[in-house]
């Protein structure tokens, strides 16, 4: 389809009468200067779905959707921009004005075309395999074991890719599709003693585009053993590219907008068929057996505006969600997450509980952050080390959230989780999010795997363990623990000078109040237990490397090269006392952060607001 010309696209749009086009689909009312209606798309009583003339524009009050004219005809009809404007065109009489394209692109777009529709016929072929071969009886048993019938196989055009690919080449031929073309549409590839098919004895799962067009599959092995690799995707092609596709987007655009606008990220194709036919959960979707990208997450966005990850309840599930929380925040989405019993995805959540079970746990899915947050907290239980190690790491999660306010609110929550001072993790978020400006990172958490080492992970059944990173890599990739600015100075002093060593290690009783309190405390003491000689490049290297990744970071810019002092004990009986005065102001700070939780017992806002005025008192001296 040629690109319309900016000139005619402009024609097109003054041409869209709201009002007009709206009211061919709803029964509009008057209302003063506007006009309203019962939302299209979420289920209401009362209208709260209003068109605005003067602005050439609607907007639902109760679900949040909104736009113009071509925005509401892409959602209501699930129709991609340029057909929306072509249908606004012969609505109103304009002639479409296209830009002359240069042959390579005709090229390209006849090339694209041939691929789909070799594609539309292998999926035909393939689903016939599946419903009628008898070699494919094992294949059905495989599906009727999952639970999925035949009405389901028929609505996603499930298929059967046979061992042998001569009866579909040779269909092809008919059709005049040739091998070279074939190879196009990565249906067949090519090494050192000939062509071979790229699927064989694989449940093939059709991937759509948003028009619906069969751009490439997704196969699944059938016997253990058969092939390394549990998932083939089609390679990229000319219509395919697995980076910015998303199974089951095509079907799900309409619940999501009925939905408010949101989207249920799942983990895999299954899941996702699950959902629709299963639960009649339709606004779910999912990547294609790799990590969310940027483009994914911005192809969402055009759709939706809340996420609800819905991943398998064990650790990878977790590790997952956290890259796909990344992406999804990062592109401006509100991202929650659905809780399933550990060892369950969402097909075997209904298998095992029924569809009520899924559709309670999406509809009591819970911000990704504080959903996390639970779960690491449990995880570090009696661990001071982990715990310590959490702040920056939740920090780390929140920075990602584009939404200024969105990313306030949930940084104050977490503030009341950690137990920490809210201006103090505000500070730390600021410091990651100016930071990542200074020197951006595709993704500060990301372990460098192969795109297919990745692959068998996601889609795999078994839990398949991560590679680790070397010291110096796990110093680059984790944010490192924040230092409270009179912890930092401590550490200096005691990396830097014998002397300031053991005045602080005689004075550890009264350190303990800063340590417990004051961010980075936890490095300090494991200094004071090992005291690294000052001087020593060697010994402060190695105890480097017995601190967690997070707090060896934290140490990168501080060297151990000795340093004189004078008068070093009054020094540090004044520095230990600064220090003693910042762990009663962030215990303030954190007392009144606690105090902002919701529904707090009335006695325990009472202790804490006596807590808080003895803090200041001794402040005060009093």
């Amino acid at each position: 389809m040629a690109r319309i010309t900016e000139e005619c696209v402009a024609r097109i749009k003054d041409s869209a009468d709201v009002v007009d086009i709206i009211g061919t689909y709803l029964q509009l009312r008057r209302a003063g200067n506007s006009w309203k209606a019962c939302c299209p798309f979420h289920n209401e009583k009362t209208p709260s779905f209003h068109v605005n003339p003067a602005r050439q524009s609607f907007k639902c009050f109760g679900c949040g959707v909104g736009g113009d004219a071509i925005k509401f005809m892409m959602m209501f009809e699930n129709i991609d921009y340029p057909t929306a404007l072509r249908r606004v065109a012969d609505r109103n009489g304009i002639a479409i004005i296209e830009e002359e394209d240069s042959p390579q692109v005709l090229r390209e777009r006849r090339l694209r075309a041939a691929v789909i529709s070799a594609n539309h016929l292998a999926a035909e072929y393939f689903h016939r395999m599946l419903c009628r071969s008898k070699d494919a009886d094992h294949v059905r048993a495989y599906l009727k074991k999952r639970q999925f019938n035949i009405e389901i196989a028929k609505a996603w055009q499930l298929g059967w890719a046979p061992p042998d690919f001569r009866p579909f080449q040779q269909i092809a031929e008919e059709r005049r599709i040739n091998r070279q073309l074939l190879t196009d549409a990565y249906l067949l590839q090519n090494n050192s003693r000939g062509s071979y098919p790229v699927f064989r004895d694989r449940l093939m799962f059709p991937i759509h585009n948003v028009r619906g067009e069969v751009v490439g599959f997704s196969g699944r092995i059938m016997q253990e053993g058969q092939d390394p690799r549990k998932y083939v995707n089609t390679g990229d092609t000319v219509a395919f590219h697995k980076g910015s596709l998303l199974f089951g987007l095509f079907k799900a655009t309409p619940y999501i907008a009925k939905a408010g606008m949101t989207v249920v990220v799942c983990e895999g194709q299954l899941d996702v068929i699950a959902c629709h036919e299963k639960a009649d959960v339709r606004n779910a979707v999912a990547g294609l057996g790799t990590a969310f990208t940027d483009e994914h997450a911005k192809l969402l966005r055009k759709y939706a505006s809340k996420a609800i990850l819905c991943y398998d309840g064990d650790n990878a599930g977790i590790k997952a969600s956290e890259k796909t929380f990344r992406k999804l925040a990062a592109a401006g989405l509100e991202v929650y997450m659905a809780t399933l019993p550990d060892g369950d995805d969402p097909d075997s959540l209904i298998t095992n509980r029924g569809p009520e079970a899924l559709k309670d746990a999406i509809a009591q899915a819970r911000p990704y952050l504080e959903v996390r947050c639970s779960i690491e907290q449990k995880n570090v239980a009696g661990d001071s080390n982990a715990r310590a190690a959490l702040i920056p790491r939740m920090a780390d999660l929140a920075a990602e959230i584009a939404d200024v306010i969105r990313r306030d609110v949930a940084v104050a929550d977490l503030a009341v989780r950690l137990n920490t001072g809210l201006e103090d993790l505000r500070t730390t978020v600021t410091e990651i999010i100016r930071n990542r400006k200074k020197a951006p990172q595709a993704d500060s958490y990301r372990e460098s795997i192969p795109e297919e080492e990745e692959e068998e992970m996601m889609m795999g059944d078994d839990t398949t363990a991560m590679p680790t990173n070397t010291p110096g890599e796990a110093e680059r990739n984790v944010p490192p623990v924040r230092l409270h600015p009179t912890i930092r100075n401590l550490i200096c002093y005691a990396a830097r000078n014998k002397e300031a060593q053991q005045a602080l290690v005689e004075r550890i009783e009264e350190l303990q109040e800063p340590i417990s309190i004051l961010s980075g405390g936890i490095i300090l003491q494991r200094l004071l237990e090992v005291l690294p000689e000052p001087g020593q490049a060697q010994e402060w290297q190695d105890f480097q490397a017995q601190l967690p990744p997070e707090q060896a970071a934290a140490l990168r810019n501080i060297d151990n090269a000795c340093i004189a002092m004078e008068d070093i004990n009054s020094f540090m009986q004044q520095a230990c006392a600064y220090a003693a005065v910042d762990a009663i102001n962030a215990r303030i700070d954190a007392i009144k952060t606690r105090m902002l939780t919701p529904n707090l017992p009335a006695d325990e806002v009472a202790a804490l607001f006596r807590e808080s005025n003895e803090l200041q008192r001794l402040l005060d001296g009093r």
